[in-house]
């Protein structure tokens, strides 16, 4: 009798990848952490300051949300550890370009509106406390770290799958 082996498709293999591939992901990884953790900075600063504080105050809407988009990172940033893959580096630059498109509209909303817009309200973003200006520059410096972010990532998953 001839045993039959079962055949698995390429796709669903085990596959080992060589170890300066875990440590380019390993340093990617990084990269995204120091940027998750700057990112969030404003919003740790507030609920920090609501901790301190002597009366009743709540947190602003905009803390909840940064605190969201700060857990959704790690999120990408852990599945980007636990399966090293070409294909989880292009996840998480996927995940880091509608962060990227977020901080975009508000960086639009923040300089056109000069403060005065709907969702500014909604978010309840203090324009007494920090102007216009200083939040649309933190929206621009968090756009550009994950820009660079998204282009290593992505170009090293690029350059992954070619030499697959």
């Amino acid at each position: 009798m001839a045993t039959i082996i079962p055949k698995t498709s390429r796709r669903f293999a085990n596959t080992q990848w060589s170890s300066a591939r875990h440590q380019s992901v390993l340093i990617l990884a990084g990269t995204m952490l120091i940027g998750i953790i700057l990112q969030l900075i404003p919003a740790i600063q507030s609920v920090l300051a609501g901790w301190q504080a002597t009366e009743e105050s709540q947190l602003n809407r905009w803390v909840y949300f940064m605190l969201l988009a700060g857990i959704m990172q790690i999120g990408l940033l852990g599945y980007m550890l636990l399966f090293v893959d070409w294909v989880t580096l292009w996840a998480a630059t996927l995940g880091n370009l509608f962060f990227i498109a977020a901080y975009a509209g508000l960086f639009a909303i923040l300089i056109l509106s000069k403060g005065q817009h709907e969702i500014l309200s909604y978010l309840q973003l203090d324009l007494e406390q920090s102007p216009t200006g200083k939040q649309a520059m933190w929206c621009l410096v968090c756009m550009f770290m994950l820009i660079a972010q998204s282009f290593f990532a992505g170009r090293y998953a690029r350059r992954w799958k070619r030499d697959k």
